[in-house]
Order: C-alpha cells, then sequence, then structure tokens
C-alpha cells in the first residue's frame, strides 16, 4: 500500500470520527440547554446530571479539537 492511500484512509478515519464527536457534542448541547431551562425553578434543576454532561462535552471538545489537527496535519502531509 502506497503511503498516499494510506493517509488517504486515516484522514477518511479521522473526518467521520470529527462527524461522530460533532453530533454527539451537538446532543449534549441540546440536552445541557433543556436541562437549564431558564425559567424553571433553581430548586428543580438536577445540577449533578448538568455537571456530568457539561464535563463529557468538555472532553468531547478536547476530543475533537484533537482530531481537528490530525485531520489538518494528513492534509497538510497529502498537500491539500
Amino acid at each position: 500500500m502506497s503511503e498516499r492511500l494510506k493517509f488517504q484512509g486515516r484522514l477518511a478515519e479521522k473526518e467521520i470520527e470529527g462527524k461522530r464527536l460533532v453530533l454527539r457534542i451537538n446532543g449534549l448541547r441540546d440536552s445541557l440547554r433543556n436541562l437549564l431551562d431558564p425559567f424553571e425553578d433553581v430548586a428543580e434543576l438536577r445540577g449533578e446530571l448538568i455537571a456530568q454532561q457539561a464535563v463529557e462535552l468538555a472532553g468531547m471538545q478536547a476530543d475533537l479539537d484533537g482530531v481537528s489537527a490530525e485531520i489538518a496535519a494528513i492534509k497538510k502531509a497529502l498537500g491539500r
């Protein structure tokens, strides 16, 4: 297998991974918006769930940043 084909395959894998992360982040964002209803009584907010989802979202955002950097590096190696 040529090096170029190997890089193209890795690029495709990373792009799929990035799209998967974006979908999961969007889902968490929407969930957090729902949980942080501005008209809900503060005493009724589910703080532990909100915190857990916020931490999960932050971790996924860091993962997405890493995947995006890998994509950029592969594209640069491919001359794109």
